[in-house]
C-alpha cells in the first residue's frame, strides 16, 4: 500500500520533534512500541516480542505494550502466538536487564522504581500538576492512594483486553494509548510531555493502517448476515 500522506506530518509534529530534541529514550521507545504493534498485527510474534523486549529494557513504560500486543495476536492468530510473543519479550528483557540488576541491584531499584515514583532521595523533575502528582503531594497516604488508583486503572485496561481484545492495529494502538494515558495521569510523578506517546500511537496507527482495515460495525454485521434472498416475482 502507498504510504499515507499523514506520515510526513506526523514526523514533523511536536509529538516526534519534542522527544527528538529533549529526550534520550522516549523516541526509540515509541518506535519500538509501534514496531511491536505492527508486527503483532501482521502475525509475527517473534519480531513483536523482540521489539517489546528491547522497549521494556529501555523503560518500564513499555510493559503495557506487551499485554496489548499479546491480546492482538491472541485474537488474530490464537493463544500460541500470544504466548510466544510474551515469552520472547520476557527473554529479551531479562537478557538486557539482568546483568545490570545482578551487578548493582540497589542502583537498579533507585533508578527504575524509586526515582520515577518520587520515593528517591533525589527529587524527580517530573512534577507536572497531573492528578496523581497532586494526590502524592498530600502526604504518604496520598502517595499510596495514587498508587492504588494506578493499579486499578491497570486492572481495568487488562480486563478490557480479556473481555474485548483488539483485532486491528488501530484498536490495539488505541487501547495502549488509553492505558498509557491513565498511567501518566495517575502516576505519582509525571510530565505533560509524557502524553506525547499516546498521541503518537493514535495518529501513527491511523496513518499506517491500510485503507479499509477498520470496517464499521454496521458493515461487519451486515456481512455476517449473508446475501438477501432474491424477491419472488
Amino acid at each position: 500500500a502507498a504510504p499515507s500522506p499523514l506520515l510526513p506530518l506526523l514526523v514533523a509534529s511536536p509529538v516526534v520533534a519534542l522527544p527528538l530534541a529533549v529526550s534520550g529514550v522516549d523516541l526509540p521507545l515509541a518506535g519500538l512500541c509501534c514496531l511491536a504493534l505492527a508486527a503483532a498485527a501482521s502475525g509475527r510474534p517473534a519480531l513483536a516480542g523482540v521489539a517489546l523486549g528491547a522497549a521494556c529494557a529501555l523503560k518500564w513504560t513499555a510493559l503495557p505494550a506487551v499485554a496489548v500486543a499479546a491480546a492482538l495476536l491472541g485474537s488474530r492468530r490464537g493463544a500460541r502466538a500470544a504466548v510466544r510473543c510474551a515469552v520472547v519479550a520476557g527473554a529479551v528483557t531479562a537478557a538486557l536487564v539482568l546483568p545490570g540488576a545482578l551487578l548493582q541491584p540497589g542502583e537498579l531499584w533507585r533508578q527504575v522504581f524509586a526515582f520515577p515514583t518520587g520515593r528517591s532521595e533525589v527529587a524527580t523533575p517530573a512534577a507536572s500538576p497531573l492528578p496523581g502528582h497532586l494526590l502524592a503531594e498530600l502526604g504518604p497516604w496520598g502517595w499510596y492512594l495514587t498508587v492504588a488508583l494506578l493499579g486499578l486503572g491497570g486492572l481495568g485496561v487488562a480486563l478490557s483486553l480479556w473481555v474485548r481484545p483488539p483485532r486491528t492495529l488501530v484498536a490495539a494502538a488505541d487501547r495502549l494509548a488509553l492505558g498509557l494515558t491513565l498511567a501518566f495521569l495517575l502516576a505519582p510523578a509525571a510530565r505533560f510531555g509524557y502524553l506525547a506517546l499516546p498521541v503518537l500511537l493514535v495518529v501513527w496507527a491511523r496513518s499506517a493502517a491500510p485503507a479499509g482495515a477498520v470496517p464499521s460495525r454496521v458493515v461487519a454485521r451486515s456481512g455476517r448476515r449473508g446475501p438477501r434472498p432474491a424477491p419472488v416475482r
